[in-house]
């Protein structure tokens, strides 16, 4: 049998098709958005003129190209997954993409062969409405991994593909689907995050969900700011993104790669949460230290006028210790501290990879420079990195 005709009942899994159906997501949002008339376009720098015959890198194939290239991965991932319903994806595919056939530009869609790009649009988006809806209920049916690995394709994909222009953010006064505030909106960035803790361990490198996951909240700060979502460079900045989040989960890039080097986060945060873990620790040591400093000063006054009794001065020696002793033993004694203490740098380390991910443009307030709107734009972002509610397993203590 061959693998198009792959029965429902087969439908292959593991890491392996896994990687597959995010793939498929993620195929389906781009090949949508490229077609949309209202889509997003990646910016590119033209190739020279001259000479010709160039070959171009995958960034730098742009219109008809970059939208064939595309359809033809979404049918190949179909096709190997098995879910081409005996070829009939392949035909309604073409039937549905048959206006940009001939070349169709980038976003106006001007020269497609019908009254409009509207017109030519309904009959694309009505099959991609219908697919989509085929492939999460068969997934869903099979192998529940399958379809959320699906699902999160898509939704990554669509915070960009899925991204129209300003001016149909707001539609009728409320927010409108193709807006980034909804895109990047509480509940999607939720559920986006639910499905990256969902990844079974060996899918990707273990700090790629909470990283994509911190990247998430500093995205949905950026949407929840009008003037900073509304920046010039947000569209440039959010494909650069989502390049990123591709890299990680599909060709499964190490995330820590992405630190640029001798980068470090510039919050006490995370001093701050060690005090909160190891108070005790911590009241034990400077009451210890304070009841031995007390002692010596007693016994620095001895035979002074009005000097204390000898049986306090022995209560304080015995007390600060007996508080020395006490500390180490609470330090030494639970082997959960030494749990504590290496999620304490595995988080830091994790935070430290998830601002590296997270690619957003300049923060658009004070206007003192763009230096200034970087730094306060990284403030931003690592405040938001600590939100995430994924975080890597710690291995046992060894």
């Amino acid at each position: 049998m061959a693998v198009g005709d792959t029965a429902a009942g087969d439908l292959p899994s593991g890491v392996g098709a896994v990687i597959d159906t995010l793939r498929l997501g993620w195929a389906v949002a781009e090949v949508r958005g490229r077609h949309w008339p209202q889509g997003p376009r990646p910016q590119a720098t033209p190739l020279p003129l001259r000479p010709d015959l160039v070959l171009p890198l995958r960034s730098q194939r742009v219109g008809a190209a970059s939208r064939q290239e595309a359809a033809a991965l979404l049918a190949t991932l179909v096709h190997r997954m098995g879910l081409d319903r005996g070829g009939a994806f392949d035909e309604e595919l073409r039937a549905a993409l048959a206006p940009w056939a001939d070349g169709a530009p980038d976003a106006s869609g001007a020269d497609v062969s019908t009254a409009s790009p509207d017109d030519a649009w309904r009959p694309a988006g009505t099959f991609f409405l219908h697919w989509d809806a085929w492939f999460q209920d068969e997934l869903s049916r099979r192998v529940e991994s399958l379809a959320n690995g699906y699902l999160l394709g898509r939704g990554l994909a669509e915070c960009f593909w899925g991204l129209g222009p300003q001016d149909q953010w707001q539609l009728d006064g409320t927010t409108s689907a193709v807006s980034l505030p909804f895109l990047l909106g509480d509940d999607r960035r939720n559920e986006l995050t639910r499905m990256l803790g969902r990844l079974e361990p060996g899918i990707t490198h273990e700090m790629t969900p909470p990283a994509v996951a911190g990247s998430l909240e500093a995205w949905g700060v950026v949407a929840a700011d009008p003037q900073w979502a509304r920046d010039a460079e947000v569209q440039t900045t959010l494909y650069e993104q989502a390049r990123r989040w591709y890299q990680l989960l599909v060709l499964g890039q190490d995330p820590t790669t992405l630190i640029e080097p001798y980068a470090r986060l510039r919050n006490p945060t995370n001093f701050l949460r060690a005090v909160r873990i190891f108070w005790p620790q911590i009241a034990l040591a400077l009451v210890s230290i304070a009841l031995v400093t007390a002692y010596f000063s007693v016994v620095g006054s001895a035979g002074e006028v009005g000097a204390v009794p000898v049986w306090f001065s022995s209560l304080l020696a015995t007390g600060g210790f007996g508080a020395f002793i006490a500390a180490g033993l609470l330090a030494k004694g639970k082997s959960a501290a030494q749990r504590m203490v290496m999620r304490l740098r595995q988080d830091a380390y994790t935070d430290l990879v998830a601002v590296s991910v997270t690619t957003v443009p300049p923060h658009p307030t004070p206007p003192r420079g763009r230096w200034e709107r970087l730094r306060l734009g990284r403030s931003r972002v690592e405040t938001a990195v600590r939100r995430r509610s994924l975080t890597p397993p710690t291995p046992p203590p060894t």
